[in-house]
C-alpha cells in the first residue's frame, strides 16, 4: 500500500516540479522580454505599435517564447539543487510555505551563483542575483501549491490497513 502511495506521490512531484520551472521560465521570460523592448509597457500613453492590443499580444509571444527557452535551460542547471530540495522537504515532512520558499531561493541562488562560477570566474551582478532568488521564489511557491503543502504524507502508514 505504501509502494502506492510513494508511486501517487512521484507523479505529484513531477507535475509540480514541471510547472514550477514553467512558471519560473515566464517570469524570467517576462524580465527578459521588458528589459529588451520597455516600449511594450511604457504607461505614458505611448506604444510600440501605436495599438496596446497589438503591443499586449507580441508581449505574450515574446514572453512564452523566451520562457520556453528558458525552461529548457532552467530545468538543466537546476536539477540538482531543485531536487536535493524536494527529497529535503518530503523527507523531513516540512510542509510550510516558508520553507519551500527559502529552499526555492537557494536553489535559484546556488544555480546562477554556479552558472557564472564555471566559464568566467565572474561574480553576477546585485540585480542578475536579485532575478534568480525572485524566480527560485515564484518557482517554490507554484511547487508548494501542488505538491509541497503535502510534503512527507506518503511516509505515514496507514491504520487501517
Amino acid at each position: 500500500m505504501i509502494v502506492l502511495s510513494a508511486l501517487g506521490r512521484l507523479l505529484v512531484i513531477c507535475l509540480a516540479l514541471l510547472v514550477a520551472m514553467l512558471a519560473g521560465s515566464l517570469f524570467i521570460g517576462f524580465g527578459l522580454i521588458s528589459g529588451m523592448f520597455p516600449e511594450l509597457l511604457a504607461s505614458d500613453g505611448s506604444s510600440f505599435f501605436n495599438d496596446p492590443d497589438a503591443d499586449f499580444a507580441i508581449l505574450t509571444v515574446l514572453t512564452i517564447g523566451a520562457g520556453f527557452v528558458a525552461s529548457i535551460q532552467l530545468a538543466g542547471l537546476a536539477l540538482l539543487p531543485v531536487t536535493i530540495a524536494i527529497a529535503i522537504t518530503e523527507l523531513m515532512r516540512w510542509q510550510g510555505m516558508t520553507v519551500h520558499l527559502v529552499l526555492g531561493g537557494l536553489c535559484g541562488l546556488f544555480t546562477i551563483l554556479s552558472v557564472f562560477s564555471l566559464p568566467t570566474g565572474q561574480v553576477p551582478s546585485q540585480g542578475t542575483i536579485m532575478v534568480s532568488l525572485a524566480t527560485g521564489f515564484v518557482s517554490a511557491f507554484f511547487y508548494w501549491l501542488i505538491a509541497g503543502r503535502n510534503a512527507g504524507n506518503w511516509l505515514e502508514e496507514k491504520a487501517d490497513a
